[in-house]
């Protein structure tokens, strides 16, 4: 914090008078109902499909709730984690938050928020973060508990240190939980255990269901039941799809899609659209149970089309493969009539005989693109079967199965003997990150992207635990890992 309040030292009274003009605001006379705007996952920088998507997508979703919780008077406007896509933020991308968060500031709406896994090289530094910077730009109050050997340490925020765990506006006292990592579950214990019975807390908490986050650091049903004893709303982040759990613990879902796979969050389980990018919550602190309601609603955001083509028909010829493989995409696309601004996600299926016809994804990809008049079309080969393609050492041909399957087959094979810090129960999670890294160095990401890649993944928290506690003495973190 220090390394940021030298430079700001003679803003120091301006946020609590910033709170001040904000009171009146959130409790008029004779009105007790507090309209609190939840957002998480913006990821402000995210760079899809080579750069062939423009990043704005994410500051225009991000502007376009800001705008609406302005319009709509909100009193309170939530951000669960993830406003950054990575630590090092680019100055254009800063300036995308600052314009948003301006607006917010200057419609008297305290905005209340906590780091997510992709603000923070590691869960457990110390460094500060630009998420810290705009704190002590006065533009939001970012809140964080302490762990000590005893445990959590809950402070109330501190006008003049700009630090704490909670605080209360308007009669909701806000809880920040931030990420937590494989810790999430004891650490979310710990700060339950010293949270008062104050009927109107609100808790934000950036982690997911631990049936769906997979790599640990996930909660489980009895810690939302521990955590519905002591708050009345849980604000989470993390996840990008939409949660309503019991119409309490509510994931809005990230307001644009950071991979295309997230177009399919916009429907439910039916096919039915449903809402997704941000929430609206309304709580009243005078009544014994605060919680009104919640609704999640959607933003707009770049139109993605996800389509499926069977290559089984053109996969073995000898002449012109490629050329019916686009012939047949453009055919397959050409119907939707799809404005220039959307992007096509192409998922194959089938059988193509990689020996017979060279495809290259990426150059397909632009020529379907260039044909239909789109801006992008992403071509998914995951899911592709490789024919005769056989993996070494493996007494199977591997016929019928997807290149994904075989290839998390066979690095699962690879790591049986490989030394993995008393994590083998996380071999699946290390087979999965070195799938993700070896797609990346496929798709020409750079060495930054790919270390940053590495530094997210919650493996590496993971293994620095172990190591620290196999060698007592030795830190959890290297010296300037952040």
């Amino acid at each position: 914090m220090s390394f940021f309040r030298g430079f700001f030292d003679c803003r120091a009274g301006t946020f609590l008078h910033y709170w001040h003009a904000a009171g009146p605001h959130i409790h008029g006379p004779g009105n007790a109902l507090m309209k609190i705007y939840h957002a998480a996952d913006i990821h402000l920088g995210r760079r899809r499909l080579d750069g062939r998507l423009p990043d704005e997508d994410f500051a225009v979703a991000f502007k376009h709730i800001v705008t609406a919780a302005v319009e709509d008077k909100a009193d309170v406007f939530l951000l669960a984690g993830d406003l950054f896509d990575r630590p090092q933020v680019d100055p254009r991308h800063l300036g995308q938050a600052l314009d948003s968060l301006r607006q917010l500031k200057q419609a008297n709406i305290p905005v209340v928020a906590i780091e997510g896994n992709h603000d923070k090289a590691f869960v457990h530094s110390g460094q500060p973060t630009w998420v810290h910077h705009l704190a002590q730009e006065d533009l939001l109050i970012l809140l964080q508990p302490r762990f000590g050997p005893d445990g959590a340490i809950l402070e109330a925020w501190n006008k003049d240190t700009r630090e704490g765990a909670w605080i209360e506006l308007g009669g909701v006292r806000f809880v920040g939980a931030g990420y937590l990592g494989a810790a999430t579950p004891s650490k979310v214990r710990q700060i339950v255990a010293r949270m008062d019975g104050h009927a109107s807390n609100v808790m934000l908490l950036h982690a997911g269901p631990d049936y769906f986050v997979g790599e640990g650091g996930g909660f489980s049903r009895d810690d939302l039941k521990a955590l519905r004893e002591k708050t009345c709303y849980l604000a989470l982040g993390h996840i990008h799809k939409p949660m309503l759990h019991d119409n309490w613990a509510c994931n809005p879902g990230s307001p644009e899609n950071g991979d295309l796979n997230e177009a399919r969050y916009g429907s439910n389980a039916q096919g039915e659209d449903q809402g997704r990018g941000y929430a609206v919550v309304k709580l009243d602190p005078n009544l014994p149970t605060p919680l009104v309601s919640v609704m999640i609603r959607s933003n707009p955001r770049r139109p993605c089309h996800r389509l499926e083509l069977d290559c089984s028909p053109f996969g073995n010829k000898t002449k012109r493969g490629v050329e019916a493989f686009v012939d047949a995409a453009c055919k397959l696309i050409k119907p939707l009539k799809p404005v220039p601004e959307a992007i096509i996600d192409l998922r194959l299926s089938g059988t193509l005989n990689l020996k017979r016809i060279a495809l290259d994804p990426d150059l397909a990809a632009r020529e379907i693109a260039t044909e239909t008049g789109v801006r992008a079309v992403a071509v998914d080969t995951t899911r592709l079967n490789l024919g005769t393609t056989g993996v070494p050492g493996d007494d199977s041909t591997g016929e019928g199965m997807a290149r994904e399957d075989l290839e998390r087959s066979a690095l699962g094979r690879l790591l049986e003997d490989t030394h993995l810090w008393g994590l083998e129960e996380a071999r699946p999670g290390f087979a999965d990150l070195f799938y993700q890294l070896k797609e990346g160095v496929l798709h020409q990401q750079s060495t930054d992207q790919l270390a940053e890649q590495v530094a997210m993944s919650p493996l590496v928290e993971q293994v620095l635990q172990a190591k620290a506690e196999a060698q007592p003495g030795v830190p959890e973190e290297p010296e300037g890992s952040a």
